[in-house]
Formats: structure tokens, sequence, C-alpha cells
């Protein structure tokens, strides 16, 4: 039975959702209009042809809002310009290259700055590259895999350990929690499966994506959705991998087979299964998503990576004319 009780408390829920929205309402202002220049931070001077994404947020009903996403270039004198019809917060968004990403958000009460400054990427680049040669292993091959005992720990259980790889500090660990990337056990010669850090991830970069080569392509880091664990298709030429700092990335190109170890440690039969990874990482947080294209190249042929071929088209077929 809907009592007296019941009645009043719907009424104070309808009157406090009725306060929230004409508090939003408030906010609200129409004709919303986005006009700025983007600039230099430190030679003031305009920047042409920088990408603006611009979402501004207005409040549809009661309890629901919605937004309107535009997309716009910067003019030759650096102008924006962009008209919503209502809005109460915008969110903002630069890009161009050379610059470092330029986020922000405003209050369309406020009065939107009329010059935006953009800072530029700092011009050294410090990658580190890391790439296999021959099939040496030794205790700091990047070399993610699953040691196995035949040794029994429980009925018809054997001992298992998971010896996962930090690109942090450029070496392999067996505890997970400083490891960015390790393989899943049920992984085997037909199904690998990769698996992330908890503030990491793992984006795959397939074939029909590249033209050429993962590491001699793409430049800057896509904005993605990395995955905490991903299964192999088989398809992939690499993947992005997202450190467990949440800022660094890294290329990764894994070989493309199982490699093997069995040994005896007295009575005890071992097996580690696993795949080894040829990878670059930029030792700065700052310029973490670019990869110079250039330096890449100069790296792999400083390096002399010729045991690249095996993932990728040689490099000798590369023409240094495309690359910036």
């Amino acid at each position: 039975m809907f009592g007296l009780r019941q009645f009043f408390r719907l009424l104070i829920g309808a009157g406090i959702f009725a306060i929230l929205f004409l508090y939003s309402c408030s906010k609200e202002v129409y004709n919303l209009s986005v006009n700025t220049v983007i600039a230099d931070s430190k030679t003031k001077q305009p920047i042409p042809g920088a990408y603006f994404d611009i979402t501004c947020t207005y409040q549809e009903n009661i309890d629901h809002s919605l937004y309107e996403e535009k997309r716009v270039q910067s003019n030759a004198f650096g102008k924006v310009a962009v008209l919503f019809n209502k809005g109460y917060r915008i969110d903002f968004k630069a890009s161009c290259p050379g610059y470092l990403n330029y986020k922000k958000n405003f209050s369309a009460k406020k009065r939107f700055p009329d010059t935006l400054y953009m800072e530029k990427e700092p011009e050294k680049t410090d990658l580190v590259l890391s790439v296999l040669s021959g099939y040496n292993l030794d205790n700091s091959t990047p070399y993610i895999r699953i040691k196995r005992s035949d040794k029994e720990v429980s009925k018809n259980k054997k001992q298992e350990e998971i010896i996962g790889f930090d690109f942090l500090n450029n070496k392999p660990t067996t505890n997970l929690d400083n490891a960015d990337i390790w393989l899943d056990p049920r992984s085997d010669n037909g199904s690998l499966i990769f698996e992330a850090s908890r503030n990491g991830g793992i984006y795959p970069v397939f074939e029909n994506d590249l033209s050429q080569s993962f590491f001699l392509e793409i430049e800057y880091v896509p904005e993605l959705k990395y995955f905490s664990n991903y299964k192999a298709t088989g398809l992939e030429k690499g993947y992005f991998i997202l450190c467990r700092d949440g800022k660094r990335i890294v290329k990764l190109i894994p070989e493309d087979y199982l490699c093997v170890v069995e040994y005896n440690r007295g009575e005890e039969k071992i097996t580690e299964s696993g795949i080894r990874l040829n990878y670059i990482i930029q030792k700065d947080t700052v310029n973490s998503n670019k990869f110079p294209l250039v330096v890449i190249y100069e790296l792999l042929n400083k390096a002399q990576t010729t045991s690249m071929n095996l993932q990728e088209s040689k490099i000798s077929d590369i023409d240094i004319s495309t690359l910036r």
C-alpha cells in the first residue's frame, strides 16, 4: 500500500532532481562561441594547421547530459572559431606535429581564453633499442616465458613459474608486479596469450596497417584502447605496450616462433617455453608517445640488426628518403 511516507519521499526526490536540473541549466550558455588563437609558448607566434577536437556538453533533461563534438583546424593566422547552440562545459584538445598535445576544459560561464599556448616537443629524443642477434639466451635476454618442471607439487599438478619482462629496467623478472608484459600459462605453440600490467596494456598492429615495417612506421603513438590481455591471431606485425607506469610506450616485435629450452636440474626436467622480444622504448616520459623514424633507422643501422629480417622486410630495402 502506498503510504504518506512514500509519497513524501518521492516528492523530496523529485524536488532534488528539479533543483539539480535547474542548477545545471543555469550554468548553460546559449550560442556558445569558441574564438581563440593557438600560439607557440616561447615565440608567441601563431601556429597554423593545428588540429582541434572540441566537445561541448549540454543538459538534455533532468538527469541526462549529452555532448556535441567538432573537429577543426587553425587557419594561417592560428585562429579557431566554433559555435555551439548551448552548453555548460567545453573540453578542448589541440595537437600539432612538433608540439606536445594540449588538453583543458572550461566552464561555459567563463570567458574562453583569447590565446592558447602549445609547448614544443623536446628536440632530443632518447630511444633505447633492444634487438636480438642469433639464438643466444642469457639472464638479460628479453624472453617472456613459462618455466615448468616435471616434478609434481600436488596430484596431477606440476611446478610452474611465469617470467615476464620489465621494460623500465630492461630485464626479465619473476615478480609480475614489476613486469610490463608476460604470457598467460594457457599459451602454447598454437595460441599465445599476452598479459599486461594493471596500469599498462597491449595493442596489436596488423600487417594491413603497414606498408613496410612496424619499427619504421607510425611515428606517433595513436590514441588507442589498450588491452589488459590479448590472444594473438598470427596476423600481428607488432604491438604497442603501455608500461606499468602508465606513461612510457614500447614498440614491440616478438619473434614469430615459440622458443623452447629444456634442461635437467638433478633428476628434475625443466622446460622453458616463450617468445623472445625486439623492442624500442623512450627513456623519458615527456616525449614518450613519439618514435622518430630517422632516429630508429640510425639505431638499427648502428646495431646492424640483420636478424630483424626474420620478422620484417629487409632494412636495406627501406627507402630512407621516405622517412622524416
